[in-house]
């Protein structure tokens, strides 16, 4: 078979990809078990390194695929997933087209299954990646080894007959006051008067052991545009949390209206995303009776036309026959397979996509790891500076007579009781401290503050019946937010100079190391808040072009941005918190190492002053200190080399 599955771009570069994650999650392993051994740095340091790490370890590819009815979705991921089972795995065939979600990924343990949300979910308000925790809202199907799977996948075409006034409770039909007079009532040929058809599944996970699925790609199939408008997480999450998109247009349509809609508030919102729109049918334009350069010139310049329209480059719009590929794949015909457009295809998912994603993980792992040892670097260097001093003032010391050795006792007694008097005033200061930082910096972004927020905005959210209505209560919503989010900032400003203050003076006094300039944890995500408010606030905007504006899709919609909204603030209060904690952590650790080193300084003195022929034994010791200390450099680089050439490998 030309271009089988094992000579597919995609599954050599996601097997690429994940040996790349497998050596990053490994050196971020050892890094945060040597950051452990160490002793330097917080635990929290050591917690976002394995969190990092367990992050690159389960990261998947997303890949969505998006267009309207009978665009072809399906056949098209038959073709690039299913084609060496030699017939058509998942359902699309005419009268098949899937009525739900479909996210496809690999099995774990290698047991096929589908599991399947009952559309009668929609009616609580409880979001799909919850209901993903919760096993009892699912039904489940299992496939028997050697079973015909595609026979079985064919549920997740069926449909079921509702009473009219069901359809609307879900938000799957419009409400009487957006209804044409004369209109209030349905025929449907299947069900009767008063019926209406909707699909039987609201969501679906299908797990297949595959090798281009186990190799870390998970595809969701959707339905027709409109079930974007009629589920508003579909787009808010799904389709905005997805690293790739292909968009399916029609090559004798090009992009319509609908297509343009969608396209504009939904789908080229995410510029983090790579973004493919694909002409799908191009047989429809293969005439024999045609010169082949005429047809190929009339491709090219629906592409362009398409390519225009949509804002984006040429190369982003692949002319393609999934049909076609299917077929030639099951057929071995090595002419039509090229002449598919399919291989193209896949060569851009592997090229675009798969590096796209692996530079934000390797982004994101460089700057922690960067951060995490250049602190600790910085800790030795600053021990290793610390043990030589002494070692030098020792020698100096034994160089000199003892008679000086008593008044230098006293001075340390002296010093290290007004030390210990001072850090007790300071420990004093930290009920102080977390009551600031609980009035002025954590109060704002409280959940119960939050929620009564959302609580009053859905009230409102419900009264409005026109897009300006939608739109302002939008707007007064994330005014509201980020009004929260501005008295936070204020407050971070507050707890900032206390501390800084108050651990100024010890600092100065004492000789402690500069605390690092506090990072203000909350100020990039308001500016991330803005954004979301403009993004949710054009889909207000666009809910009567969507789907006809109605209580309960206008709930869901506002539900959908609200529990984001809370999670964010959840996440940044979470991060505010974290951060206050860490500098503590810091002061502390600070306080007590010169608390350590001034002690064990005035225990050799009072050693020296009884016996100075101690000091030999001392230096030998703090030599032994320093040679320590250089071993844990050496470490470090080490590891640091190792994380270095990790995140630096090529892919093969």
């Amino acid at each position: 078979m030309p271009n089988s599955l094992n000579d597919s771009p995609i599954l050599q570069g996601l097997r690429s990809f994940r040996r790349w994650r497998e050596d990053v999650a490994q050196s971020l392993h050892q890094l945060a078990e040597l950051t452990g051994d160490l002793g330097l740095l917080p635990g929290g340091s050591i917690l976002q390194l394995e969190n990092l790490a367990f992050e690159v370890e389960q990261d998947n590819l997303r890949l969505a695929v998006v267009g309207e009815f009978s665009r072809g979705k399906t056949e098209l991921i038959n073709a690039l997933l299913f084609a060496d089972l030699g017939q058509r795995f998942l359902p699309s065939s005419t009268g098949q087209t899937t009525m739900c979600p479909v996210e496809i990924r690999g099995a774990p343990q290698g047991r096929a299954g589908l599991q399947l949300l009952p559309i009668a979910s929609r009616s609580m308000d409880v979001s799909i990646e919850k209901l993903k925790r919760a096993g009892s809202a699912w039904v489940r199907l299992s496939f028997e080894e050697g079973g015909n799977q595609g026979q079985r996948l064919k549920v997740l075409t069926e449909t079921i007959c509702v009473a009219i006034e069901e359809a609307r409770r879900l938000g799957l039909c419009p409400p009487l006051n957006r209804v044409a007079k004369g209109q209030e009532s349905s025929v449907c040929p299947s069900c009767g008067l008063g019926k209406v058809l909707i699909p039987r599944w609201r969501h679906s996970m299908l797990f297949l052991p595959h090798p281009i699925l186990d190799a870390g790609l998970t595809v969701l199939d959707t339905p027709g545009l409109n079930a974007i408008g009629a589920e508003p997480e579909l787009t808010f999450s799904m389709l905005a949390n997805a690293d790739a998109l292909l968009f399916i247009l029609g090559i004798d349509t090009g992009v319509t209206h609908s297509d343009l809609t969608i396209w504009e508030q939904y789908l080229k919102r995410n510029r983090n995303q790579h973004q493919l729109v694909l002409l799908n049918k191009v047989d429809t334009l293969w005439d024999e009776l045609r010169d082949p350069f005429e047809i190929e010139e009339e491709i090219e310049a629906q592409a362009q036309r398409t390519a225009e329209r949509l804002g984006i480059t040429r190369e982003q719009v692949i002319p393609i026959s999934g049909q076609k590929a299917l077929l030639a794949r099951i057929r071995g015909n090595e002419e039509l397979l090229q002449r598919s457009g399919i291989l193209e295809l896949e060569k851009a998912i592997a090229e675009l996509t798969i590096p796209g994603h692996r530079a934000a993980l390797e982004q994101k792992s460089r700057t922690l790891a960067k951060r995490i040892l250049t602190e600790q670097k910085a800790l030795l260097a600053e021990q290793d500076h610390h043990l030589v001093t002494q070692t030098q003032n020792l020698q100096e010391l034994k160089d000199r007579t003892g008679e000086k050795v008593p008044k230098l006792v006293r001075q340390h007694q002296q010093r290290l009781a007004h030390f210990e008097h001072d850090r007790g005033a300071f420990e004093g200061r930290k009920l102080a401290f977390q009551e600031s930082v609980q009035e002025h910096l954590l109060a704002p972004l409280s959940t119960a503050t939050f929620d009564l927020i959302i609580s009053n905005a859905k009230g409102e959210m419900l009264s409005a019946w026109t897009t300006a209505g939608i739109v302002d209560r939008f707007r007064n919503f994330f005014a509201e937010a980020i009004r929260q989010f501005d008295l936070a900032l204020a407050g971070a400003e507050t707890v900032n100079g206390e501390i800084s203050r108050e651990y100024a003076a010890l600092q100065q006094r004492y000789s402690l190391p500069a605390l690092a300039t506090i990072p203000y944890a909350i100020l990039p995500r308001r500016a991330e808040l803005l954004a979301m408010a403009e993004s949710y606030e054009r889909f207000g905007m666009m809910l009567e072009i969507a789907v006809n504006t109605q209580s309960s899709v206008v709930r869901k919609a506002f539900l959908t941005v609200a529990g984001k909204v809370r999670d964010y603030i959840v996440d940044t209060r979470r991060d505010a918190q974290n951060w206050v904690d860490e500098v503590m952590a810091v002061m502390n650790q600070y306080l007590e190492s010169y608390h350590q080193k001034a002690a064990e300084e005035l225990e050799a003195l009072e050693r020296i002053s009884l016996a100075m022929d101690s000091i030999d034994g001392r230096v030998e010791h703090l030599l032994m200190q320093r040679s320590t200390t250089q071993q844990q450099v050496q470490k470090l680089e080490r590891v640091s080399h190792l994380v270095q050439n990790a995140l630096d490998a090529k892919a093969l």
